[in-house]
């Protein structure tokens, strides 16, 4: 099995302005692991977006739970089980 090649002049390219100091501590980091700062930054941005998923399949289930425990609630109760479903939507879209 051959290795795809990799050509680094027509790779996706974005330019990111960091805060003060965050260069060094990527640097420093890609230099504890014997890495590129390219490869940690990459890492850093997948495990973000991966537990972004995770966290949006969490919510989408616990939402479906409260939203059938409302079918079986009372009145008084369904008020408050609507209120945490409305503040599980602002979590998904991020207004909370």
């Amino acid at each position: 099995m051959t290795k795809p090649i990799f050509n680094a002049r027509t790779a996706d390219k974005f330019v990111v302005r960091l805060p003060d100091g965050m260069r060094k501590r990527i640097e420093d980091l890609a230099n504890d692991n014997y890495t590129s700062m390219n490869t940690e930054i990459i890492r850093a941005i997948e495990a973000h977006l991966e537990g972004q998923a995770r966290q949006k399949l969490l919510l989408e289930a616990l939402e479906a739970k409260l939203r059938s425990e409302l079918q079986a609630t009372s009145k008084p109760a369904k008020k408050v089980q609507e209120a945490n479903i409305d503040y599980l939507d602002g979590l998904k879209t991020g207004t909370r």
